[in-house]
Parts: structure tokens; C-alpha cells; sequence
């Protein structure tokens, strides 16, 4: 999944375990300290040369669940953050109430591809 001010977004279909999402609000997602989030969905975190105005990030998920987000290296701290719990809170199906009207995911799905 990716995500973009106005637009694309990239992702495989979720495949974060039951036991792990239905543990976690949206608020958490918003509170939490990113490594104990991150442990929490199985994720990690990478960057993409990708720096298009508009583009905040895209998550990947292997097929065993594990996911990575990437956000582009051109982003300040607190955006990267706010994208990255952005990302996570559409990987795992949550209300995104709590983030701007600005944020907003394309899914892709590639039948048969895995990627990590």
C-alpha cells in the first residue's frame, strides 16, 4: 500500500494475523513508540528513493505477514511518522479518523507475487 496526498498507493492484500489486529485501535497505532509498533504488526521499516511531491510511502507484505513500510528519504521526521502510522492503520483495516483528509491509499494487489 502507498500512500499519496492526492493519490497513488501500493499494497498487497493484508495478511497481518487476526491476533495482532484485532489487538490494536487506531489510537494505538497514533501513540504507540514505533518500535513497539512495529513488533505489534510484524513490520519494519525501510526508505525509497521515491520523492514525488505527494507521495508519503507504499507497505509491502511478504507472504508469511511480515510487512515493511517505505517513506521517501526526502521527508521531514514528523511527516514520516504520521505517514508511516498512517500506512499501518490501512494495513490493518482501522478507521483513519485521526489523520488529515490529505492521506489517502491506493491498494494494488499482484496475484502471485510476494514481495518483501
Amino acid at each position: 500500500m502507498a500512500m499519496k496526498a492526492q493519490a497513488p498507493a501500493t499494497a498487497k492484500a493484508p495478511s497481518t494475523p487476526i491476533d495482532q489486529r484485532d489487538n490494536l485501535t487506531s489510537a494505538q497505532v497514533c501513540d504507540l513508540p514505533m518500535d513497539e509498533l512495529l513488533a505489534r504488526v510484524n513490520g519494519s521499516l525501510d526508505s525509497t528513493g521515491i520523492n514525488e511531491p505527494g507521495f508519503f510511502g507504499y507497505v509491502t507484505v511478504t507472504a508469511s505477514g511480515r510487512i515493511t513500510i517505505y517513506s521517501p528519504t526526502c521527508l521531514g521526521d514528523d511527516t514520516r511518522d504520521a505517514a508511516i502510522r498512517f500506512l499501518i492503520t490501512q494495513h490493518l483495516g482501522l478507521s483513519a479518523h485521526l489523520f488529515p483528509d490529505v492521506f489517502q491509499v491506493t491498494r494494488f494487489e499482484i496475484p502471485g507475487e510476494v514481495q518483501a
